[in-house]
């Protein structure tokens, strides 16, 4: 049997490939582990630090964001507290009464001030039972204390007691500071 050299190169090339597939194999496993040890660290550093397995560093964190955002809060209510904000009730309360058998109309522009704007939108929600009231104790006025500055003075904090017993029926919290007739005719 004699065997010429085209042989020779065809056996040389076989036994190439033969011991480079054990080598690639090598790689690709080498590479396929590391990567799932990547990811394995990573998503255990993750559940570490947010608490899910019991870290000091996440009990650390997140009790230091817990008092960064109480401090931030009470310093947006310190914020909000020193600014005083007011609402305006439109259309203005228009009431007629009987004084001395006479027919009489009473119109109040009325705004109330607070320190809190979360009770402005509690304002709105209750405006309703707020003109309700304020119309009724409107309406049994007399022209003779309209007329006067202390009569004046004392509807004005009737109306700001009526205001308050409402939202603090409805809220819990009296609310507003204080109440202006910001137009008051009668006629």
């Amino acid at each position: 049997m004699a065997i010429n050299d085209d042989d020779l190169e065809l056996d040389s090339e076989a036994e190439a490939d033969a011991a480079s597939t054990p080598s690639k194999m090598k790689k690709i496993i080498i590479f396929a582990t590391a990567g799932i040890l990547v990811v394995g660290l990573a998503v255990g550093a993750t559940l570490y630090f947010t608490g899910v397995l019991g870290g000091d560093a996440a009990t650390e964190v997140s009790e230091d964001a817990a008092s960064e955002d109480a401090a931030e809060e009470e310093k947006a209510e310190a914020e909000v507290a020193t600014d005083t904000v007011y609402h305006k009730f439109k259309p203005a309360f228009v009431v007629n009464f009987e004084d001395k058998g006479k027919l009489r109309f009473l119109q109040i522009d009325l705004s109330v001030a607070t320190k809190l704007p979360s009770v402005i939108d509690a304002l709105k929600n209750h405006e309703p039972v707020i003109r309700n009231n304020l119309v009724l104790l409107y309406s049994s006025q007399k022209a003779d204390e309209l007329n006067s500055v202390e009569g004046k003075e004392l509807l004005r904090k009737q109306t700001r007691e009526a205001i308050q017993k409402i939202m603090k029926d409805n809220i819990g919290n009296a609310g507003i500071d204080e109440v202006f007739f910001t137009g008051f005719v009668v006629q």
